[in-house]
């Protein structure tokens, strides 16, 4: 009875220390992303300057949408870890398939189906938003499982 009470307890300390972690590394992984999506959205842009032109795209909202969905990402985390005897692995499989979920929009936008008022980008701008989302979840993934949970 007390060796299940004291794995209990030292399982709370621990997740307890993944909040802590997450604190850090959630605004350090925002950072991180930004900092590749902007470069990748000006390198782009450079060589395509339609990828610059298109309204539905600019440096404010390409970090605004990393911090919102990577801190709906620490939110899941959290989450996962709570729950989950195994949070790497079943945080690794909801972050994949929120990465499909959130090719939608681009691929919907480049369709015709974006914001309205905004016309349609162009493909080479679709496959640059949706590679920003592969570069975020390619970096924060990683960030998140190693620097929050340690494995």
């Amino acid at each position: 009875m007390t060796a299940k009470i004291e794995l209990t307890q030292g399982n709370q300390q621990a997740r307890t220390g993944t909040f802590k972690k997450l604190l850090w590394v959630t605004p350090l992984a925002m950072l991180v992303t930004s900092i590749a999506n902007l470069i990748l959205y000006f390198l782009v842009g450079t060589l395509f300057p339609a990828v610059t032109a298109w309204p539905g795209a600019s440096p404010a909202q390409i970090i605004g949408a990393n911090i919102v969905y990577l801190f709906v990402g620490a939110v899941v985390l959290a989450i996962i870890n709570r729950i989950s005897s195994q949070p790497a692995r079943h945080f690794r499989i909801v972050a994949t398939i929120g990465l499909v979920l959130s090719m939608f929009l681009p691929v919907s936008a480049w369709m015709g189906y974006g914001a309205a008022g905004i016309a349609a980008p162009n493909a080479i701008t679709a496959i640059t938003l949706g590679l920003m989302h592969v570069v975020s979840y390619a970096i924060s993934v990683p960030m998140f499982i190693r620097l929050v949970l340690g494995k």
